[in-house]
C-alpha cells in the first residue's frame, strides 16, 4: 500500500491548524507539527509540500470551518439581529474551551503581514471576502430602512472588522470575552441607533 495516504486529512488539519493557532506559524516547528499530527516530516512534506503549504491549508479550513458561519449570521433579514449573531459567533469562539485564544486569521495577517506569499494572499482574500459581505449587508440594511443612510457601507464595514480583530486583542489582552462584549454591543448600538 505505499503511496497511498493511510490518514485522514481533515483530521490533521485540525491537529495542524490548533497547534498554529495556539503557537503561531513561526514558533511552530516541523517537531511540533509532527508530535500534533502523528505524521512524520516526510508524510507532511509529500501531502502538503512545506510548512507554509500546510499552514495556507490551515488557513483554508479555518476559513470554511470558522470564518463562514460567522458570516452566514449575515444573511438574517433583521439588520440588528444579523449583526447581534455574527457578533456572537465570534464571541463563541473565544469562550469555546476547546479553541485556542485569539484568531489564527488576525494573528496570520500580525505575523505573516504584507510578505506576497501564499499565506499573505489567503488572510487578504479572507479579510477582502469579510469586507465584502459586511457591506453588502450594510447595504441591504440601507435599502430595507433598517440603517441610517447616512453611513458609507464600504467605511462602515471596514470599522466593523477593525473593531472584530480589535476584540481578539482585548479578549487575549483581558483573558475575558467581557471587554469584546461591551466593544460589540455599543458598535452596535451606534449603528442601530
Amino acid at each position: 500500500m505505499s503511496g497511498r495516504k493511510q490518514f485522514d486529512e481533515d483530521v490533521i488539519l485540525d491537529c495542524a491548524m490548533r497547534k498554529f493557532w495556539e503557537k503561531g506559524y513561526t514558533a511552530t516547528s516541523l517537531a511540533d507539527l509532527e508530535e500534533a499530527t502523528g505524521l512524520n516530516k516526510s508524510s507532511i512534506y509529500n501531502t502538503f509540500k512545506s510548512k507554509e503549504g500546510l499552514y495556507a491549508r490551515c488557513i483554508e479550513r479555518f476559513r470554511t470551518e470558522y470564518t463562514s458561519g460567522a458570516l452566514g449570521k449575515l444573511d438574517h433579514p433583521n439588520f440588528k439581529i444579523a449583526m447581534s449573531d455574527f457578533f456572537d459567533v465570534l464571541l463563541a469562539g473565544y469562550d469555546d474551551p476547546s479553541c485556542p485564544s485569539g484568531c489564527i486569521a488576525t494573528m496570520g495577517a500580525l505575523e505573516m503581514g504584507d510578505k506576497g506569499n501564499i499565506v499573505s494572499e489567503l488572510i487578504l482574500n479572507g479579510l477582502e471576502d469579510m469586507l465584502t459581505k459586511i457591506e453588502q449587508r450594510c447595504l441591504k440594511a440601507i435599502d430595507d430602512g433598517q440603517l441610517d443612510a447616512k453611513f458609507d457601507c464600504n467605511e462602515l464595514a471596514a470599522m466593523i472588522v477593525a473593531v472584530c480583530r480589535g476584540v481578539v486583542v482585548l479578549n487575549m489582552g483581558t483573558g475575558s470575552s467581557k471587554a469584546g462584549r461591551k466593544a460589540y454591543d455599543c458598535l452596535l448600538s451606534l449603528i442601530t441607533a
